[in-house]
């Protein structure tokens, strides 16, 4: 399926744009995909931990069970 105005051709895909080698952008737009970008490492961090806390939390249940 071609995008409006790609007569023919697949639509572009988004690419992840370095920001220390893309000429074009100012001191803000870096600054604001720096924090976007650390936002979401943060998010996934949080995920794994409570998934890790959760196995720890079944863990330590089922070892006092057994006592």
């Amino acid at each position: 399926m071609a995008a409006p105005g790609e007569p023919g051709g697949e639509a572009a895909c988004a690419r992840r744009i370095d920001p220390e080698r893309e000429p074009g952008l100012s001191p803000e737009q870096r600054r604001l995909m720096a924090q976007v970008e650390r936002a979401q490492r943060h998010r996934a961090l949080q995920r794994r931990l409570r998934g890790r806390n959760t196995l720890l939390a079944l863990g330590i249940g089922a070892v006092a069970f057994g006592i």
